[in-house]
């Protein structure tokens, strides 16, 4: 013969109980009722329910997601990370103007011992410009001694030596762009990557702290609902025990609520966990002024999370202004003219170097008869350079690597458009979605909250059973902590859409 399970023994004997009247002459609910006065099968007791613990949530200033942002914006690793790169392309930008500072230069040669006694001195300024390449230069030097042969001529000066300058342009090759111009345009283009690097990473990073404080404050909801639930089964304990002594409900009631409080502790316990983990994972957004991680406490948190307004989307103009503000358009633009430059001076390179000069000289003081006549008349001298390897391997080599690496930065800028238009339209897709979603959680939990509420009623009434009641409750909690999930899915959903847009505000 198939024996029934206890459980089912003591379901059945508290059905047939359970729509007993309480006697008038009953003592009031509670009074005097032990509840280890209770036996069960297998000798079971109850014993007095202990308080349980509950956190004090919203009891100071709430915390707000804008002082999270700006912390972000002041204090997060990967923002000084970002400006670090920033300063330092703006050291290489000035590094690279650098090739064109004003250069002094100076030198001397002497032979004391020898057949010849002669020494000399040359110092010259050197100025390279930007303006096709040309370089001008101005100089004095002199030169003292006996007698010196003819082929050292050109080392003789007057007494207050000879004043120079000149100037060198070249035709051709480092004529249109040179390497210090193009270094220089370089740099200037890599600080504007490295500007746009970090404004893309500040837009992540508020999209990420924006995700982290409102699942923080969903965990604080959660918590409310799971603490509430628990206050229902808590406060009907002593009602039970009461009408259990009364006679209006069975035995079993009582061990019933007990078990449902002891799971709804462990609920709460396990929604207190989930909080703790939420908060330190914002700690990572959250800083101190010295940028350690702060872990807010649950007396900073809010009531509610403040409800987005009503998204409308026209796809077409949305995707075509995030092309205009997404940072890595600007950033992969800026690597594109950067990578322009280099092929620019590649294809200079390969030509021949043609370089024409102008340079004039004018000795100043006195000398000998023969110095006053060779040296005492201005000079004003031309030339012109040709050179060009043969073979222009290098050259060669070097423009097919730079018009390689041009065309695969122009691969990765289509797919970074792709992927930005790819990205406006699952956020518009995911926040539509969204605002549907809170729409039914809110009729979800309002009927769910009513649903529970008649049970209540009923098993006040004696109408039901407390397991009936117990399902109730917790559908509707259920349905509660699904809208404070819908309800944070909304604004994290924003919180993307204008990550995709390339908003900041």
């Amino acid at each position: 013969m198939t024996r029934l399970p206890l459980a089912l023994v003591l379901l059945a004997v508290g059905t047939a109980r359970v729509h007993a009247q309480p006697d008038s002459t009953a003592p009031s609910p509670g009074a005097g009722l032990d509840p280890s006065a209770l036996a069960f099968p297998g000798g079971y007791r109850l014993r007095p329910l202990a308080p349980s613990e509950r956190l004090a949530l919203g009891t100071q200033p709430m915390l707000t997601l804008g002082q999270v942002l700006t912390s972000v914006e002041r204090h997060h690793p990967l923002v000084d990370l970002g400006r670090a790169r920033v300063a330092a392309a703006a050291g290489e930008q000035l590094a690279a103007e650098g090739g064109f500072d004003l250069t002094l230069t100076a030198e001397g040669w002497g032979a004391p011992v020898g057949y010849y006694d002669w020494a000399r001195a040359d110092v010259a300024l050197v100025q390279p410009t930007p303006l096709w390449g040309a370089t001008v230069w101005a100089g004095w030097r002199i030169g003292r001694g006996g007698q010196l042969p003819d082929y050292y001529g050109h080392q003789r000066t007057l007494d207050l030596g000879e004043v120079r300058a000149g100037l060198r342009v070249p035709l051709w090759r480092d004529g249109p762009i040179d390497a210090r111009r193009a270094r220089t345009r370089q740099a200037e283009h890599g600080l504007r990557a490295e500007e746009a690097d970090l404004d893309a990473r500040l837009i992540a990073l508020r999209y990420e702290a924006t995700s982290a404080y409102v699942r923080w404050v969903a965990a604080g909801l959660r918590y409310q609902v799971a603490a509430r639930l628990l206050e229902l089964a808590e406060a009907r304990d002593e009602q039970i025990l009461a009408r259990v002594q009364a006679g209006g409900s069975p035995p079993l009631d009582a061990l019933e609520n007990r078990r449902v409080v002891a799971a709804r502790r462990g609920t709460l316990v396990a929604a207190r966990r989930a909080l703790e983990q939420a908060a330190i994972a914002l700690s990572l957004y959250l800083r101190r002024a010295d940028g350690t991680p702060w872990v807010a406490p649950p007396a900073r948190m809010p009531e509610a999370l403040d409800a987005p307004p009503p998204s409308s989307f026209e796809l077409r103009r949305e995707i075509r202004d995030a092309w205009a503000r997404r940072p890595e358009t600007a950033r992969v633009r800026a690597l594109l003219d950067r990578q322009a430059v280099s092929v620019e001076l590649a294809e200079n390179q390969v030509a021949p170097r043609i370089d024409v000069g102008l340079a004039a000289s004018l000795d100043l003081g006195a000398g000998t008869p023969r110095e006053q006549e060779t040296l005492g008349a201005a000079v004003v001298e031309g030339s012109i350079l040709f050179s060009m390897p043969l073979q222009l391997r290098e050259a060669r080599g070097r423009l097919r690597t730079t018009r390689a690496e041009l065309s695969a930065l122009r691969a990765d800028a289509r797919r970074i458009a792709d992927g930005i238009a790819a990205e406006v339209q699952d956020a518009a897709s995911a926040t539509r979605a969204a605002e549907e979603a809170v729409a039914l959680a809110e009729e979800s939990a309002e009927v769910a909250e009513a649903v529970a509420e008649a049970e209540r009623r009923r098993f006040a009434l004696g109408a039901t059973e407390l397991f009936v009641v117990n399902l109730r409750e917790e559908a509707a909690a259920a349905a509660q902590a699904a809208l404070v999930d819908a309800r944070g899915a909304l604004v994290i959903a924003h919180a993307r859409w204008r990550a995709a847009t390339g908003r900041r505000e």
